[in-house]
């Protein structure tokens, strides 16, 4: 199949991009050597920031773990920020938000197209999502968010093969008052209505009774798509409600019960897919449908948690009840031909039980032991109407684990770490098949035990200087092909498999800068593959084996008169080492076998970086943020190429007595790449990246 490079995107190796990438190297070499001469009296110290890796509290460049920790000052945007942010502040990890899927790709490893899961795990309030990024909701409320990368399997199962995200909300009581948010927004994409956004928190302690927090966010986004043939600009309007709530009872026994609730209700448009090549080719933002196309998405995430503190160690339990429904109709072939729809309802109830103990003790040895239970269902109704298929399929999983882990200072300079968890999770589902041919219905099961082993290290070389190692294995359990199958057989599919290392330094300077340094390898078997078959249908197998490797820098510096410079820089090679499959060509019009071992994993760009410069004045706030991507491919074939592409966002906020006002833009230059693109039987679709979007807002404290 011939490889296309999708245009209207800056080129990998363009004057431009060397020369940002050349700056960011720059900035990280200014990070290493000179910051340690510059004058202390003028410059904001960093706070210090903790993690809880393995559960209890610790330094984060003490912590022998990868981790990016976003404060609540870098989560304080106009709207509240998705997982993009995230990604846009750690290497080596990339965002993709698109109509048809959002994902978080870390160090190259992801799920085939419109998984169940993915390989990234996710935590909200130490509740577990296991329908991976889909399922997360934006980040409002959020105290801080933290990426810990590399497997985290061995303390919080499955589903963490490539990282962890995790988010507590506001804790109630740890504040007193209010905030106020109000903003407008705009695109000159298209000519459309401004978009607005509203927003109010408030957290409390009662004199006599529990403390309270809770907040409501609403944003509704016009969108830029226009239909050139109706003139209709309706394509990608979007109206998002998300809101979180907690109450903490201090008990008489010394303990605390903690209950808190996020909330996320979506609907958007889907008419956003268009081609870019064939006789049903359109501009940019614009796509001809046939057929209304739209999406809703529901999401609840709910923990009740206690906690007391015993001598010697801490208890916590965490009962989790998360809720997931996502519903859309979508013209089949994104034109004007009047083919039918496609038509997805997937329902999603899990609960989950987290019981632990955590030393509290100062000492050499610091440890957790824990126990987890779960149990979920999923339903899923998923319609071709041009080929008149129709399938429901039914799964309940069930799963229990016992895990431990520990770390011990042999010496004051030298500490060791390790872990292990026993992961039981057994499935069975079922599926019937409605189509011209027949009418079918086949079921599967699957039970696997995995143990999941853990080693870390930690030298202090210096107060200030950490060397850290680690060594894990991660997993991705099995699941069920709830949108292809036609058979038992084609059903059900085995877990995903892999080992991970790590090396890396982190050095903090006198006036608080800090950078760390991480080369790594992971090296997966069992990989979950997807193989086209008659019938139009897909096998999803096991036949693959894939690893990555590469190198991360990441700093953030203090540098004079309130000034701050944080950057971030990523190279990596993550390829399918072994990749047999089945393929449909179009020219010949039937299955061929296919060899596509060599090929770079899609969503894995080669290099990426980021840099930002921000003031904090008395009265004036500013920040310029850019980020870059090497080129990568959308899809396993590697047939379809986006260019490397940089994206710029700026700021500035003028503070009052009685508030602030922030001017804010992102993609800034109006850069043109695509979020996602596919072949088709009549072209390559793609859907367009975000546009320049300017917006207003005004937020008020009390």
């Amino acid at each position: 199949m011939p490889r296309t490079q999708l245009s209207h995107s800056l080129l990998p190796h363009t004057p431009r991009t060397r020369a940002a990438i050349f700056g960011v190297t720059m900035t990280l070499a200014t990070g290493l050597f000179p910051l340690q001469s510059r004058a202390q009296d003028d410059a904001v110290l960093l706070d210090e920031v903790t993690l809880y890796a393995s559960f209890w509290e610790e330094v984060a460049r003490k912590a022998a773990v990868s981790a990016t920790v976003l404060d609540a000052g870098v989560l304080a945007d106009a709207v509240s920020p998705d997982a993009a942010i995230v990604a846009a502040r750690s290497a080596n990890t990339v965002f993709q938000r698109a109509n048809s899927q959002a994902r978080l790709v870390v160090r190259g490893m992801s799920a085939f197209d419109n998984a169940l899961s993915d390989p990234v795990g996710y935590l909200v309030n130490g509740v577990p999502l296991p329908m991976g990024t889909i399922q997360l909701p934006h980040f409002f409320g959020a105290e801080n968010v933290t990426l810990l990368k590399g497997p985290q399997g061995t303390t919080l199962g499955r589903n963490s093969e490539a990282g962890l995200l995790s988010y507590d909300t506001i804790t109630p009581g740890s504040r007193e008052g209010g905030e106020i948010n109000l903003g407008l927004s705009g695109s000159d994409a298209g000519a459309q209505p401004l978009g607005g956004n509203a927003a109010i928190k408030w957290s409390g302690q009662a004199a006599t009774g529990p403390a309270l927090a809770l907040g409501l966010e609403v944003a509704r986004d016009p969108g830029v798509i226009s239909n050139p043939v109706t003139g209709a600009e309706v394509g990608s309007k979007s109206r998002r409600a998300t809101g979180f709530a907690g109450i903490t009872w201090d008990l008489q026994d010394g303990g605390s019960v903690t209950l808190r609730t996020v909330l996320e209700d979506q609907k958007f448009n889907k008419e956003q897919f268009r081609y870019i090549s064939g006789p049903l080719a359109t501009g940019r933002y614009e796509s001809v449908y046939s057929d209304p196309s739209w999406e809703t998405r529901q999401i609840s995430v709910t923990a009740l948690e206690y906690g007391k503190g015993f001598d010697g160690f801490d208890l916590t339990a965490i009962t989790g009840f998360t809720t997931f429904d996502r519903a859309f109709v979508l013209d089949f072939d994104s034109s004007a031909l009047p083919l039918g729809v496609t038509e997805l309802d997937v329902r999603d109830r899990t609960f989950s039980q987290e019981l632990r103990l955590t030393s509290n003790m100062e000492g050499p040895l610091k440890w957790s032991l824990g126990a987890n239970v779960f149990k979920q269902s999923t339903k899923a109704d998923f319609n071709l109407g041009a080929m008149s298929t129709d399938r429901h399929t039914e799964i309940d999983q069930r799963g229990a684990a016992l895990y431990g882990f520990a770390e011990y200072a042999i010496t004051s300079r030298f500490r060791v770490g390790a872990g292990l968890r026993a992961d039981h999770i057994s499935s069975d589902g079922w599926q019937s098949l409605t189509s011209p041919m027949a009418a079918l219905r086949y079921e599967g099961r699957e039970s696997a035990t995995t143990l999941l082993p853990k080693l870390t290290l930690a030298y202090d070389l210096s107060d200030t200087t950490l060397l850290h190692a680690s060594y894990a294995r991660g997993y991705m359990p099995a699941g069920y092909n709830y949108g292809f199958a036609n058979s038992a057989a084609s059903l059900v599919y085995k877990g995903e498999y892999s080992w991970s290392g790590e090396i890396g330094v982190k050095h903090e300077f006198f006036n608080g800068a800090r950078v760390n340094l991480v080369a790594f390898h992971t090296r997966v078997t069992d990989k979950q593959i997807t193989e086209t078959i008659p019938g139009a249908a897909q096998f999803i197998s096991n036949a693959g084996q894939a690893k990555s490797y590469g190198i991360e820098a990441e700093l953030a510096a203090p540098i004079g008169d309130s000034w701050q410079i944080g950057a971030n820089a990523g190279w990596q090679r993550a390829r399918a080492t072994s990749f047999l499959t089945t393929s449909m060509n179009p020219a010949l019009g039937t299955l061929v076998p296919v060899d596509w071992s060599g090929n770079d994993l899609p969503m894995a760009p080669e290099v990426t970086w980021g840099l930002s410069l921000a003031h904090q004045g008395d009265v004036w706030r500013g920040k310029v943020s850019l980020q870059g991507s090497g080129s990568f491919w959308f899809d396993p074939a590697n047939t379809l190429r986006q260019p490397g592409y940089m994206t710029v966002d700026a700021e500035v906020t003028r503070m009052f007595a009685s508030g602030e006002l922030t001017l804010w833009a992102r993609n800034l230059l109006d850069e043109e790449y695509y979020s996602t693109a596919a072949n088709t039987l009549r072209g390559v679709v793609v859907e367009d990246g975000s546009p320049r979007t300017i917006g207003v807002n005004w937020r008020m404290t009390w």
